[in-house]
């Protein structure tokens, strides 16, 4: 093709055309531009196709991740609840003073020794984070959750660490000093525990401003921590959502 070119070219100077040479360059010049813009075009297309597979790839992954994590999350966020149900039943009997709560009472107060963070790791999204490729999502809504999800999972553990520096600071020196803890430990914690040991005055308890003050402390955190799982689980079915929609529209 190349010796095909140069053959016409050289016809034409021999000709003393030059007028026509000049427009033939030219115009060999603008095939070259437009060859060379083809194959650039091309190759950009190849290269969105592969980024588009890639990402692709990622939300299927993730999407199978955060189904998972939602439900272990779910589980988790139930008995954040029911602690924290329970917390506001022992607020609400100490601030009565009726002594006839007081079995009731002593059934809940494990309820105030539950503290510690439990590990939900999500490998795929920190993959994914890691390679900064929430920056190339074209979707903005997506984009948006997903930016947005490394902080709540942030404040999550936040709220479990203020929860567990709350238990280790003030209630359980104070269940050291005045609560029987093997009477009162929840029903997970009491194996091997004897049902012995000195007596608790629950009469005393809810009288005292120590007390009135951790479980008030208490309900601070519980409240805290339930708000956190609730914009936590919130975010990750919106992300699934978003990740379900992307993939259907996927040619």
């Amino acid at each position: 093709m190349i010796k095909f070119f140069r053959k016409i070219r050289q016809r034409l100077l021999n000709e003393n055309r030059f007028s026509k040479y000049l427009l033939y360059a030219i115009g060999e010049i603008v095939l070259v531009v437009i060859g060379i813009l083809i194959a650039l075009q091309i190759n950009n297309w190849n290269e969105s196709r592969k980024s588009q597979e890639k990402m692709d790839n990622y939300f299927d992954k993730m999407l199978v991740e955060m189904r998972q994590k939602r439900r272990v999350l779910k589980a988790h966020q139930e008995g954040t609840l029911k602690f924290k149900q329970d917390v506001n039943r022992i607020a609400r009997m100490t601030a009565e003073k009726n002594p006839d709560s007081i079995p009731v009472l002593k059934s809940l107060l494990g309820s105030l020794t539950v503290a510690g963070e439990v590990n939900v790791s999500f490998p795929v999204m920190d993959e994914f984070y890691k390679q900064d490729l929430q920056v190339a999502v074209a979707n903005d809504s997506l984009k948006m959750h997903l930016e947005r999800l490394p902080d709540l999972r942030s404040l999550r553990s936040q709220a479990s660490e203020l929860a567990l520096n709350s238990y280790v600071n003030n209630i359980e020196p104070f269940y050291i000093k005045h609560i029987n803890y093997s009477k009162t430990a929840t029903n997970g914690s009491k194996e091997g525990y004897i049902n012995a040991g000195p007596y608790t005055n629950y009469n005393d308890l809810i009288n005292s401003m120590e007390f009135w003050n951790i479980v008030t402390l208490k309900q601070e955190t519980n409240n805290y921590t339930a708000n956190i799982y609730e914009s936590l689980i919130d975010a990750i079915e919106r992300i699934i959502d978003l990740l379900e929609n992307e993939l259907k529209t996927t040619p």
